[in-house]
């Protein structure tokens, strides 16, 4: 195909089923895993807090190998390796082989959405094109079948779950061998040579200890779970003063971008945190997740219809806007779902305009400026987890209430009493407080910042 000539119809189907799974891999699985555990014990609750854990660090793994220049083969790897994790979570009768593959999924999930931005606008940037409306169709219906076929699944049992999602991404997975061949970058090696960074290395192991140890918190009291989370924070407190040592405190890449990207993951962490220690009703926790999933869809079709109506703000100020908004209505009682929809919404807007920002940075390769911006992404969530939960935890010593009956009751194993579910919103109240002063300062100095075109 030559630059801008118009797609054929099977192209366009491709593009919207791969994106589809791009984009709800993070999210889907949690629906099979929510159901997964069988009792309030450490083992049955593993893969979901693996999977989780996973899901926050595993790009920083691959962020540590090299500089990424071929994303088409780093996604295709991670969603075989998604695929192969969700069969065995499908069949395995042994808790320790669904922990690995509850890991590796989640790793994997990790690493698509990020890499596939990659191939995404390598495609946009050769073809000068986007999706439009056979893509969007496309994308809706197959996740609308998928989101279908996965309530019936429920009824019955979480390995028919896992199979449903195995099947949505080997079709996504079909999808991209199917892409035109200068989409493959056949020519090119995965990683830059000579780009492999122990400091990044060493940024994943104390970031998926500290990762590992807040979600094991939220469900568990334990002494080991509070040495983990000292030693984590004592090692990346040395990485970091290490990296200023020897480097300096000025990065490659924008400060605004690598900023507005924290507050992203912090926001879409709290809407995750909240979610869970806030919805009790199993039911309506999958309908929270499944709004989620919504929100991010709707912010491919219109966001730009949405954001144009504030002609007076720049995107990047609506968005912040929109976190904020988002963010209260969750802690308002029978707002949670349009909360959940709308910092799902602005968030997916707001990854697209950094996501266009930093692609042009030229810094290093192109797919390496996305994998820096989901790596601080990533990041801000794991600040905000840290956050959240040593504060609730500490609210709970400050009103004298017992620490493993509050986590208990946060975890669903005993009911929720009137004092916790106090405390579940007084922490709620501060969060987004907190979070409220955060982004009200990045729209006062951070530049205004529109979505570019990719050109």
């Amino acid at each position: 195909m030559v630059n801008g000539k118009q797609l054929e119809t099977s192209e366009k189907i491709k593009q919207g089923l791969v994106f589809a799974v791009t984009k709800l891999i993070q999210i889907l699985p949690l629906i099979g895993l929510t159901m997964l555990h069988s009792g309030h014990t450490a083992a049955s609750y593993m893969p979901y807090i693996l999977f989780y854990t996973a899901l926050k660090t595993g790009l920083l793994f691959v962020n540590s190998l090299g500089h990424v220049q071929n994303s088409f083969k780093i996604t295709s790897i991670s969603m075989l390796l998604a695929a192969g994790a969700l069969f065995v979570l499908a069949i395995s009768p042994w808790l320790y082989l669904t922990d690995i593959a509850a890991f590796i999924l989640g790793a994997s999930a990790s690493v698509i959405m990020p890499t596939y931005e990659g191939v995404y606008y390598h495609e946009r940037v050769v073809w000068k094109w986007h999706l439009m409306g056979t893509e969007i169709k496309t994308l809706l219906a197959f996740s609308l079948v998928t989101v279908g076929l996965l309530t019936i699944a429920s009824h019955f049992s979480y390995r028919f779950i896992f199979i449903v999602i195995m099947l949505f991404v080997l079709i996504g997975f079909v999808g991209m061998q199917r892409f035109e061949p200068f989409v493959k970058q056949l020519d090119e090696s995965v990683f830059v040579a000579q780009t492999k960074s122990l400091n990044n290395l060493e940024l994943f192991v104390w970031a998926t200890a500290m990762a590992f140890a807040l979600r094991y918190l939220r469900l568990f009291e334990a002494r080991f779970v509070w040495l983990l989370i000292t030693v984590a924070v004592i090692g990346l407190v040395a990485l970091v003063l290490r990296v200023i040592i020897t480097r300096g405190t000025k990065t490659k890449m924008p400060g605004w971008l690598l900023i507005a990207a924290l507050i992203n993951g912090a926001f879409e962490t709290f809407l995750m945190l909240y979610i869970f220690v806030a919805i009790q009703n199993q039911g309506l926790m999958i309908g929270a997740y499944v709004t989620y999933g919504a929100g991010m869809i709707l912010a491919q079709v219109i966001r730009k219809s949405v954001q144009g109506r504030f002609s007076k703000l720049s995107d990047l100020k609506v968005q912040l806007l929109g976190f904020v908004v988002g963010a209260w209505l969750m802690i308002t009682p029978h707002l949670i779902l349009l909360g959940i929809l709308l910092i799902s919404f602005f968030g997916s807007a707001n990854s697209i305009l950094l996501n266009h920002r930093a692609y042009y940075t030229g810094v290093t390769t192109p797919a390496q400026t996305l994998i820096v911006k989901y790596r601080n992404t990533y990041l801000g969530s794991i600040l905000m987890q840290f956050i959240l939960i040593i504060g609730l935890m500490g609210l709970a010593v400050m009103r004298q209430q017992d620490m493993t009956t509050v986590i208990a009751q946060i975890s669903g194993s005993v009911a929720m009493s009137d004092t916790t579910s106090q405390l579940i919103h007084l922490a709620g109240l501060i969060s987004v407080g907190f979070l409220t002063l955060i982004a009200g300062l990045a729209g006062r100095y951070l530049p205004a910042m529109d979505e570019n075109p990719l050109t």
